[in-house]
């Protein structure tokens, strides 16, 4: 089995930061940060085919505990049509409902001692052929209140609570900035090019964007997205509720269900999706080591 180590030394470093850091839910900036600093090193754990790791690479649930997921409607499960624009909308309703119920007004200073909610996610849209996924369109003038942060002090505006990142190899992140009318736009066309939504963690109970498909065949396309939510903000990425969505689409006119089968079956794919867990495994690993050894540095210098 061939591994790539440096990227699982990435890995394995970001988690050990985040779980000594405290830094997993602050702001989506992290994700672009070194491992050192606290950051994933440039990796977004979408679990797309992009990205390869997803968030269980760090964080985890103990049993018996609540599990918060993540819903998603409007993605053209059927197929999808070139050039077609299509509204999507992600949502958590239960854990929206469990984050109001630990801070009933937002205004109010924090109890000493209180649980304080957190949460993240990371969505994207990524074509197999590695090239045009789409255009990603975030409308901030429409935005409804279920999407915004919350406000803490009377004098503020509530700001969106999804960012928009352009990405590619060998290039720093880009954030996008809203154009005039307000609207955040992600076009991926070049290979290797990305468009990463990312949720802050202000209490904002969903998200929504339009995905224009390509103007061109690129085969299937993966929507994949992670959403990690902690009733208790820990400092480690032990007992968090971790909720994946991975969900193939293929272009209109061809069998999403004849796609899906011969992705399960077939020997070829078996063994690609064989070697990729066991490297997912074997990062895995690594990651929790690095957690181990990051909480015991941290206990040893109390």
């Amino acid at each position: 089995m061939k591994v790539d180590r440096s990227i699982s030394l990435v890995v394995l470093l970001a988690c050990a930061s985040i779980a000594g850091g405290a830094r997993a839910y602050s702001t989506p900036d992290v994700f672009i940060e070194p491992p050192g600093a606290g950051g994933g090193g440039g990796r977004w754990f979408s679990g797309s085919p992009a990205d390869g790791y997803s968030c269980t690479v760090c964080h985890s649930s103990v049993e018996g505990q609540r599990q918060f997921p993540l819903y998603v409607t409007g993605l053209p499960l059927e197929g999808y049509t070139l050039a077609e624009a299509r509204e999507v909308v992600l949502s958590w309703p239960e854990f929206g409902q469990r984050w109001g119920e630990l801070i009933p007004d937002p205004m109010a200073p924090l109890v000493p001692g209180a649980p304080v909610p957190s949460m993240s996610m990371v969505a994207e849209l990524v074509a197999e052929s590695g090239k045009a996924s789409g255009t990603i369109e975030i409308r901030g003038a429409t935005a409804t209140a279920l999407e915004k942060c919350e406000v803490k002090r009377p004098n503020l505006e509530p700001r969106l609570g999804l960012s928009l990142y352009q990405v590619r190899a060998g290039v720093p992140p880009f954030l996008v900035k809203p154009d005039a009318n307000g609207t955040l736009r992600c076009e991926a066309r070049h290979l290797g090019q990305r468009c990463i939504i990312a949720l802050s963690s202000c209490g904002a109970r969903q998200a929504r964007f339009i995905w224009t498909a390509p103007m061109t065949q690129e085969g299937a396309i993966w929507f994949s997205a992670g959403l990690v939510t902690s009733e208790q903000r820990s400092g480690t990425p032990e007992s968090d509720s971790v909720y994946e969505v991975s969900i193939p689409m293929v272009q209109a006119g061809s069998s999403t269900k004849r796609y899906q089968e011969t992705l399960r079956g077939t020997c070829a794919v078996a063994s690609v999706g064989a070697r990729s867990r066991s490297a997912h495994a074997w990062a895995s690993a690594l990651a929790l080591l690095g957690c181990a050894l990051a909480w015991r540095t941290r206990k040893e210098r109390r």
